[in-house]
Protein backbone atom coordinates (compact mmCIF):
# COMPACT_ATOMS: atom_id res chain seq x y z
CA UNK A 1 0.00 0.00 0.00
CA UNK A 2 1.07 3.55 -0.69
CA UNK A 3 0.08 6.50 1.50
CA UNK A 4 -0.22 10.04 0.18
CA UNK A 5 -1.03 12.99 2.44
CA UNK A 6 -2.89 15.73 0.57
CA UNK A 7 -3.76 19.32 1.46
CA UNK A 8 -5.35 22.41 -0.09
CA UNK A 9 -2.26 23.07 -2.23
CA UNK A 10 -2.78 19.70 -3.92
CA UNK A 11 -6.46 20.21 -4.76
CA UNK A 12 -7.59 21.63 -8.11
CA UNK A 13 -10.46 24.08 -8.61
CA UNK A 14 -12.42 23.89 -11.86
CA UNK A 15 -15.78 25.10 -13.20
CA UNK A 16 -18.79 22.83 -13.12
CA UNK A 17 -19.60 21.04 -16.34
CA UNK A 18 -22.71 23.26 -16.68
CA UNK A 19 -20.74 26.40 -15.77
CA UNK A 20 -22.91 27.30 -12.76
CA UNK A 21 -20.42 26.71 -9.97
CA UNK A 22 -16.92 25.58 -8.99
CA UNK A 23 -15.70 22.12 -7.98
CA UNK A 24 -12.61 21.43 -5.88
CA UNK A 25 -11.13 18.19 -7.16
CA UNK A 26 -9.52 16.20 -4.33
CA UNK A 27 -8.53 13.04 -6.24
CA UNK A 28 -9.15 11.73 -9.75
CA UNK A 29 -8.33 8.94 -12.19
CA UNK A 30 -8.23 10.67 -15.58
CA UNK A 31 -9.15 9.26 -18.97
CA UNK A 32 -9.83 10.57 -22.44
CA UNK A 33 -13.43 11.38 -23.27
CA UNK A 34 -16.17 13.89 -22.60
CA UNK A 35 -16.06 13.79 -18.80
CA UNK A 36 -12.35 13.07 -18.56
CA UNK A 37 -12.30 10.63 -15.63
CA UNK A 38 -12.93 7.05 -14.54
CA UNK A 39 -13.56 8.26 -10.99
CA UNK A 40 -13.42 11.55 -9.13
CA UNK A 41 -13.68 12.71 -5.52
CA UNK A 42 -14.49 16.37 -4.99
CA UNK A 43 -16.18 19.09 -2.97
CA UNK A 44 -18.30 22.01 -4.17
CA UNK A 45 -20.11 25.03 -2.76
CA UNK A 46 -23.85 25.32 -3.46
CA UNK A 47 -24.94 28.89 -2.77
CA UNK A 48 -27.93 29.34 -5.10
CA UNK A 49 -30.69 27.09 -6.51
CA UNK A 50 -30.02 25.46 -9.86
CA UNK A 51 -29.52 22.26 -11.85
CA UNK A 52 -26.77 19.70 -11.41
CA UNK A 53 -24.52 18.83 -14.33
CA UNK A 54 -25.51 15.68 -16.22
CA UNK A 55 -22.98 12.81 -16.23
CA UNK A 56 -24.22 9.92 -18.39
CA UNK A 57 -22.96 6.50 -17.31
CA UNK A 58 -21.67 7.82 -13.97
CA UNK A 59 -22.78 6.72 -10.49
CA UNK A 60 -22.75 9.52 -7.92
CA UNK A 61 -22.88 9.82 -4.14
CA UNK A 62 -23.43 13.16 -2.43
CA UNK A 63 -23.11 14.24 1.22
CA UNK A 64 -23.11 17.60 3.03
CA UNK A 65 -19.87 18.88 4.57
CA UNK A 66 -21.13 22.09 6.18
CA UNK A 67 -23.94 24.63 6.07
CA UNK A 68 -27.72 24.25 6.08
CA UNK A 69 -29.92 21.87 4.13
CA UNK A 70 -29.85 20.94 0.45
CA UNK A 71 -33.13 19.80 -1.09
CA UNK A 72 -32.86 17.78 -4.31
CA UNK A 73 -35.55 17.29 -6.94
CA UNK A 74 -34.47 14.11 -8.73
CA UNK A 75 -36.00 12.89 -11.98
CA UNK A 76 -38.36 9.96 -11.32
CA UNK A 77 -37.66 9.88 -7.57
CA UNK A 78 -39.16 11.42 -4.43
CA UNK A 79 -37.53 14.65 -3.32
CA UNK A 80 -34.82 14.38 -0.68
CA UNK A 81 -33.33 16.86 1.81
CA UNK A 82 -29.71 16.41 2.86
CA UNK A 83 -27.99 17.80 5.97
CA UNK A 84 -24.63 17.26 7.63
CA UNK A 85 -26.21 14.40 9.62
CA UNK A 86 -28.06 12.52 6.87
CA UNK A 87 -26.42 9.58 5.06
CA UNK A 88 -24.85 10.12 1.63
CA UNK A 89 -27.36 10.08 -1.23
CA UNK A 90 -26.61 7.90 -4.28
CA UNK A 91 -28.08 8.48 -7.75
CA UNK A 92 -27.25 7.92 -11.43
CA UNK A 93 -25.52 10.89 -13.00
CA UNK A 94 -27.74 10.92 -16.09
CA UNK A 95 -30.84 11.84 -14.09
CA UNK A 96 -32.00 15.45 -14.16
CA UNK A 97 -31.39 16.91 -10.69
CA UNK A 98 -32.01 20.41 -9.36
CA UNK A 99 -31.01 21.64 -5.92
CA UNK A 100 -32.34 24.23 -3.51
CA UNK A 101 -30.00 25.24 -0.66
CA UNK A 102 -31.29 26.62 2.64
CA UNK A 103 -28.56 28.68 4.30
CA UNK A 104 -29.95 28.30 7.80
CA UNK A 105 -26.64 27.90 9.64
CA UNK A 106 -25.44 31.50 10.09
CA UNK A 107 -25.80 32.11 6.37
CA UNK A 108 -22.88 29.77 5.62
CA UNK A 109 -22.99 28.45 2.04
CA UNK A 110 -23.43 24.71 1.72
CA UNK A 111 -20.37 22.64 0.85
CA UNK A 112 -20.98 19.14 -0.45
CA UNK A 113 -18.78 16.07 -0.87
CA UNK A 114 -19.18 14.21 -4.13
CA UNK A 115 -17.92 10.83 -5.40
CA UNK A 116 -18.38 9.78 -9.03
CA UNK A 117 -17.40 6.52 -10.74
CA UNK A 118 -17.83 5.34 -14.33
CA UNK A 119 -20.45 2.61 -14.09
CA UNK A 120 -19.08 0.26 -16.73
CA UNK A 121 -15.81 -0.33 -14.91
CA UNK A 122 -15.79 1.13 -11.41
CA UNK A 123 -17.77 1.22 -8.17
CA UNK A 124 -17.48 3.17 -4.94
CA UNK A 125 -18.61 3.49 -1.35
CA UNK A 126 -19.01 6.64 0.73
CA UNK A 127 -19.61 6.96 4.47
CA UNK A 128 -19.43 9.90 6.86
CA UNK A 129 -18.63 9.65 10.57
CA UNK A 130 -18.29 11.95 13.55
CA UNK A 131 -15.41 10.86 15.78
CA UNK A 132 -15.76 11.47 19.51
CA UNK A 133 -13.96 9.41 22.11
CA UNK A 134 -13.71 5.81 20.88
CA UNK A 135 -11.68 4.92 17.80
CA UNK A 136 -13.37 3.90 14.55
CA UNK A 137 -12.04 0.85 12.69
CA UNK A 138 -11.81 1.29 8.91
CA UNK A 139 -11.33 -1.77 6.70
CA UNK A 140 -9.40 -0.88 3.55
CA UNK A 141 -9.76 -2.44 0.10
CA UNK A 142 -6.87 -4.61 -1.06
CA UNK A 143 -7.74 -5.25 -4.72
CA UNK A 144 -5.40 -4.08 -7.48
CA UNK A 145 -6.10 -0.44 -8.42
CA UNK A 146 -8.40 0.05 -5.41
CA UNK A 147 -8.13 3.39 -3.59
CA UNK A 148 -9.25 4.40 -0.12
CA UNK A 149 -9.63 8.11 0.57
CA UNK A 150 -10.15 9.95 3.87
CA UNK A 151 -11.14 13.62 3.94
CA UNK A 152 -11.31 15.58 7.21
CA UNK A 153 -13.47 18.75 7.02
CA UNK A 154 -13.64 19.37 10.79
CA UNK A 155 -11.13 18.63 13.54
CA UNK A 156 -7.90 16.62 13.33
CA UNK A 157 -7.76 12.83 12.94
CA UNK A 158 -5.12 10.32 13.93
CA UNK A 159 -4.82 7.33 11.58
CA UNK A 160 -3.08 4.24 12.98
CA UNK A 161 -2.24 1.27 10.74
CA UNK A 162 -1.90 -2.26 12.08
CA UNK A 163 1.83 -2.99 12.37
CA UNK A 164 2.44 0.26 10.49
CA UNK A 165 2.73 4.02 10.88
CA UNK A 166 0.54 6.45 12.77
CA UNK A 167 -0.09 9.81 11.17
CA UNK A 168 -2.32 12.86 11.59
CA UNK A 169 -4.74 14.25 9.01
CA UNK A 170 -5.45 17.92 9.91
CA UNK A 171 -8.66 19.77 9.16
CA UNK A 172 -9.07 20.46 5.44
CA UNK A 173 -6.60 17.72 4.48
CA UNK A 174 -6.93 14.20 3.13
CA UNK A 175 -5.18 10.83 3.02
CA UNK A 176 -5.09 8.72 -0.13
CA UNK A 177 -4.29 5.01 0.19
CA UNK A 178 -3.48 3.09 -3.01
CA UNK A 179 -3.83 -0.64 -2.41
CA UNK A 180 -1.87 -1.93 -5.38
CA UNK A 181 0.91 0.66 -5.49
CA UNK A 182 4.54 0.39 -4.42
CA UNK A 183 4.67 -0.76 -0.81
CA UNK A 184 5.10 1.82 1.91
CA UNK A 185 3.27 -0.29 4.48
CA UNK A 186 2.66 -4.03 4.55
CA UNK A 187 0.02 -5.33 2.15
CA UNK A 188 -1.75 -7.09 5.02
CA UNK A 189 -2.23 -3.80 6.91
CA UNK A 190 -5.77 -3.59 5.58
CA UNK A 191 -7.32 -2.24 8.78
CA UNK A 192 -6.65 1.11 10.41
CA UNK A 193 -8.04 2.95 13.42
CA UNK A 194 -9.29 6.52 13.26
CA UNK A 195 -9.42 8.70 16.35
CA UNK A 196 -10.19 12.39 16.88
CA UNK A 197 -7.32 14.26 18.49
CA UNK A 198 -9.48 17.37 18.84
CA UNK A 199 -12.68 17.22 20.93
CA UNK A 200 -14.46 15.90 17.82
CA UNK A 201 -13.72 15.41 14.13
CA UNK A 202 -15.74 14.61 11.03
CA UNK A 203 -14.45 12.30 8.30
CA UNK A 204 -15.64 11.22 4.88
CA UNK A 205 -14.43 7.73 3.98
CA UNK A 206 -14.47 6.67 0.34
CA UNK A 207 -13.36 3.52 -1.46
CA UNK A 208 -13.07 3.15 -5.22
CA UNK A 209 -12.46 -0.18 -6.93
CA UNK A 210 -12.82 -1.90 -10.29
CA UNK A 211 -15.92 -4.00 -10.84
Amino acid sequence: MKLQALGPADFLKMPWKNGQGVTTELAVSRRAGEDGFDWRISTATVAVPGPFSVFAGIDRSLAIVRGGTLTLAVEGRPGVTLTTRTPPYAFPGELAVSSTPSLEVDGVPIDDFNVMTRRDGWQHTLAQHRLEGEALTWTLPNAVDAVAFLYCPHGDVQVSFRDGPTLVVPVGHALRIDAGATNEIADDADVCELRAITPLADVFLTTVARR
